[in-house]
């Protein structure tokens, strides 16, 4: 049998075993945790600091309190005595409606608007550009720091709608799409604000960008208001494919295009020598894809009512899907053929080097013949997508019946968006020599391309008419094949049933020579034409990140 020091020691040595190993551990997580806080924004930090210190904060927080308590107060009194045998949540789900819209959809944007502002009026930003800090650090922290007041405003309101709840009168999925539409509304329109904030550095510009801002968050919020008043009073109408469709297709879209306004700031805040150009083309391209993919859904989930429903007809859901992809690729094909030609050596170190890369991922790279050619294969690739894709969809999840009056309808939106993408391409290209000879004596925005594709696309449509009339002595006279540039009559021939053969096929073999001949007479941009990165940056670059076998290690206290 052991003596008793002898079981002592060993208790002690375990005990000292535990000890030392929960002391590793804890150290270990500590120096994770260390490594994780090192990483986090410090953007974030100092936008939530100052927020929250913020009497504007502490004003709109405690008067949401008030508000909320005096309402719900209010209104349970002049409910009385119904309340308790009457639904009575429709009238006070309104009014805690407001008390939450009001802060999420006006205060927080305008919040997030005058930070950024802040920064460029006082000079910051530039002292933040030449940080460790990159643009996206910039851009998330503001939203992050707006994002954690929208959340503060909501956990405030949430007992009182789960109050309202228990009035009668609601159900949960309105409750839900109310939350969920706040919520990605107010998450949208603080992305718009940041978006807007950098859109111009003189003071004019700010002023009316300002405005801008404070004119779409007033509409946005009267919109919103009446379909949640619709909402909380009428109910749902929709049915369930129709709610489906509307639900997803607005958040994958709404995502999308928050990213891509985050990607366009944090170009607008990357220095000119740096690539602004692929991380936006990627931005785009991802939309794109939402975008088909929302006209995929939209064939999946319809029904036979859905055809002819007048709350959401198909027809009127494909037009405007279509008409949105095709606003995004002309104001976007109109900056990319306004880009400058010339690279940076900064810029030419990420360029692909192999030959598949070049093949495969030259389009991306910053320049205007690199942009016509990205936005042609985005095009022809959606083309195909709106004659074969949807109605390979249409003949594998439709009846008969169904598939007869949505291949009609499918037919005629193709012949339309063939030939505008005919005439957006012929545009880009006049666009594209235009700031040819532009860029010799000045150095524009590409901000500029938009207004010159604005100016070209109104004289190819005003000429020919303008001509037109002077021949017919100002009477009025029929569609002729010399219209070819005149874009709109065109495309008003092709939907009144009268399409001009002629001349689609002409603007259509124009714009796609016009494309092949500007690849085959600029050689140059799929040759190699990389460098380098010097030793100097590479040992900087090593400085800045060093090799991730690299741990900090941390001394444990001896017993």
């Amino acid at each position: 049998m052991p003596s008793p020091n002898t079981q002592a020691e060993k208790r002690t040595a375990v005990a000292g075993y535990d000890v030392d190993q929960s002391r590793t551990l804890l150290l270990r997580f500590d120096g994770w945790s260390q490594r994780i806080g090192d990483q986090l924004n410090p953007i974030l930090i100092k936008e939530t600091r100052q927020a929250l210190k913020s009497r504007q904060f502490a004003i709109t927080f405690f008067s949401i309190l008030a508000a909320a308590f005096a309402w719900t107060v209010v209104g349970s009194l002049s409910r009385m005595p119904q309340i308790y045998n009457t639904p009575s949540a429709p009238n006070l789900l309104i009014g805690y409606y407001a008390l939450l819209a009001i802060p999420m959809l006006l205060v927080v944007p305008l919040a997030a608007y005058r930070s950024l502002e802040v920064e460029i009026d006082d000079g910051t930003l530039e002292l933040l550009s030449i940080s460790n800090l990159n643009p996206w650090q910039i851009v998330l922290g503001k939203l992050a720091s707006s994002l954690l007041q929208i959340i503060l405003y909501f956990i405030v309101l949430l007992p009182c709608m789960a109050y309202a709840y228990t009035l009668r009168g609601v159900d949960l999925t309105t409750i839900f799409l109310m939350i969920t539409g706040l919520l990605s509304s107010g998450v949208l329109l603080t992305i718009i604000a940041i978006f807007l904030a950098p859109l111009t550095l003189s003071r004019g510009g700010r002023t009316l960008t300002l405005l801008l801002t404070v004119l779409i968050l007033i509409a946005s919020v009267s919109i919103i208001s009446i379909a949640m008043t619709s909402l909380i009073f009428d109910g749902n109408p929709l049915r369930e494919g129709e709610l489906f469709f509307i639900v997803t297709s607005c958040l994958v879209t709404g995502s999308s295009m928050g990213h891509l306004l985050l990607t366009a700031t944090a170009a607008r805040l990357t220095p000119e020598s740096e690539n602004r150009s692929t991380s936006l083309r990627h931005s785009v391209l991802t939309l794109s894809s939402c975008l088909m993919f929302v006209t995929a859904l939209a064939i999946l989930t319809i029904d036979e009512g859905w055809i002819r429903t007048t709350i959401l007809p198909l027809e009127l859901t494909l037009n405007v899907i279509m008409i949105s992809v095709w606003t995004l690729w002309t104001i976007v094909g109109s900056m990319l053929v306004a880009e400058s030609p010339n690279l940076t050596p900064r810029m030419r170190r990420d360029l692909p080097g192999s030959m598949i890369g070049r093949s495969l991922t030259t389009w991306m790279t910053p320049g205007p013949i690199t942009g016509l050619i990205f936005v042609s294969m985005n095009v022809l690739v959606l083309l195909i997508w709106f004659k074969y894709g949807l109605n390979w969809l249409a003949v594998r999840s439709l009846s008969v019946d169904e598939y007869t009056s949505v291949s009609k309808m499918l037919d005629s939106t193709y012949d339309l968006s063939s030939t505008f993408a005919a005439y957006l391409i012929v545009t880009l290209i006049l666009v594209k020599w235009l700031f040819v000879f532009i860029r010799r004596k000045q150095n524009p925005r590409i901000e500029v391309g938009a207004a010159a594709l604005i100016a070209i696309t109104l004289l190819m449509a005003l000429i020919p008419y303008a001509v037109g009339l002077y021949l017919n002595e100002f009477r009025p006279y029929r569609y002729t094949n010399w219209q070819l540039t005149n874009w709109v009559w065109t495309l008003y021939s092709i939907y009144d049933g009268n399409p001009p053969a002629a001349t689609t096929l002409m603007i259509k073999s124009l714009a796609w020579i016009g494309v092949l001949a500007t690849v085959i007479l600029n050689p140059k941009v799929t040759r190699p034409r990389k460098t380098a990165v010097p030793q100097r940056v590479k040992q900087e670059l090593s400085a800045a990140s060093p090799a991730e076998g690299n741990t900090t290690t941390f001394p444990i206290d001896q017993p």
